[in-house]
């Protein structure tokens, strides 16, 4: 299957919203060793601390209530505690607007970054109602045939039932869909070595070295024991995207910490779970909850986390641990890894060692050219309505990365290329295309 691009789409503008200056600012990559987590908080994070803007105040209507057992939750522990306390609404299901804006309001998730997570929620979600609702966790209730999954229609799934596509294999805390028949409860025994890591070593400039190493060992332990997993070009990107969440949008960035540092404490409220006396962790549906003491990230474009933090910690992630990098999948049986061909995939335009370049221009254009290629064609006439949307979020500027060219051009990817893995294959057949 040849998916070729389709006219300009609305998109597009989710990697181009915030204008030239502050893209060009993931642009400066070069001059920055990506490794360096001193010189990118340097980069990253004003020198004064705003008491007014970034303590964030946990009060009603806005305190913690447990999701009752009509609620809808899901894989993702952020979203599930906007819900908790009623930043989005508290039944689960709101809508692609408001979940930007609670996103950006709370944890200061950048607009593009955010709207690019609620894009791919939309695969759960309903495409024929023009608020653009999403269920956060299992399928909405009371809903006919008004859902859109690849194109098909089908009744609205929930970001529950986005296998590779929203969601995906060797989650940080959650079982891959394959093994466990259940990727959206969060699993203790891949939650404690995380909580370990961080105990062992709580320096607040090994935090994306910290979460980055978890997130290898979970693709190793998937690789090993899930013959199905797949972790294609769109999948290799949402995992370490939502990995890089928690020690980027969870932790608190006091006065004492500016740039930000993340705690065992911190990570257990973010995700809902509880520890008892005798050192077990359990976990609660719905119990997910932001920390009675948060100080969120900076409120200014630069600080927040969007694409020019995001791409830094990226590279960093990739050239600390190459694995996470591995795109590929098993062949049916556990540790049958084979590499994808990411030039057939591409038709030359990329290779692996491409993606790894220091700068990060490789990387940038290639998720750029493969949101061009594979979206619009998924969500077609839904474009004009997600401009709209976007719009109104009031992050949209003039000056849409100008002149900026991407030194490749990947006019369209083969996706049969994929089909040697059996599960892509079978997510393929039951969900859509991503």
């Amino acid at each position: 299957m040849r998916v070729k691009p389709c006219s300009p789409p609305a998109l597009l503008l989710l990697l181009l919203a915030a204008g030239n200056t502050f893209l060009a600012t993931a642009f400066f990559i070069p001059d920055r060793p990506s490794t360096n987590a001193t010189a990118r908080r340097s980069l990253f994070f004003p020198s004064t601390f705003d008491e007014a803007d970034q303590r964030f105040q946990i009060s009603p209507p806005h305190q913690f209530i447990q999701a009752g057992p009509n609620d809808h939750r899901g894989p993702c522990p952020g979203l599930n505690s906007l819900a908790n306390h009623g930043f989005i609404s508290r039944s689960g299901v709101d809508t692609f607007l408001n979940i930007i804006k609670a996103s950006n309001q709370v944890y200061r998730m950048g607009v593009t970054a955010s709207a690019a997570a609620a894009v791919l929620g939309l695969f759960g979600g309903n495409l024929l109602d023009p608020t653009l609702p999403i269920s956060i966790g299992e399928p909405p209730d009371n809903v006919g045939l008004t859902g859109i999954l690849g194109g098909i229609l089908a009744p609205p799934s929930g970001l529950t039932n986005t296998h590779n596509q929203f969601e995906c294999d060797a989650s940080l805390t959650r079982c891959d869909l394959y093994i466990c028949n259940d990727s959206h409860t969060l699993q203790p025994k891949y939650l404690q070595p995380l909580l370990d890591l961080y105990a062992a070593d709580s320096n607040i400039t090994n935090s994306v070295a910290i979460v980055s190493k978890h997130h290898a060992n979970r693709i190793a332990d998937s690789i090993a024991n899930n013959g199905l997993f797949f972790f294609g070009p769109v999948q290799m990107i949402v995992g370490a995207f939502t990995a890089l969440q928690a020690p980027s949008l969870f932790a608190n960035y006091s006065a004492e910490h500016p740039e930000g540092i993340m705690s065992v404490e911190g990570l257990m409220s973010i995700y809902g779970a509880t520890r008892h006396p005798d050192g077990t962790l359990t976990w609660t549906r719905g119990s997910e909850r932001i920390p009675d003491i948060y100080y969120r990230r900076p409120g200014a474009l630069l600080y927040q986390w969007d694409l020019p933090v995001l791409l830094p910690q990226l590279l960093e992630m990739w050239a600390l641990y190459p694995e996470t990098l591995s795109l590929g999948g098993n062949l049916g049986q556990p540790n049958t890894f084979f590499p994808l061909d990411l030039g057939a995939f591409t038709h030359g335009a990329y290779s692996l060692d491409d993606l790894r370049q220091p700068d990060g221009l490789n990387l940038i254009c290639f998720a750029y050219q493969l949101v061009q290629i594979l979206f619009p064609s998924l969500l077609g006439n839904v474009n004009d309505l997600l401009a709209t949307v976007l719009t109104e979020v009031g992050q949209l500027t003039n000056g849409v990365l100008g002149t900026f060219v991407c030194p490749r051009t990947m006019g369209s990817v083969d996706m049969s290329v994929l089909d040697k893995y059996p599960g892509w294959v079978k997510s393929k057949t039951k969900k859509g295309i991503l």
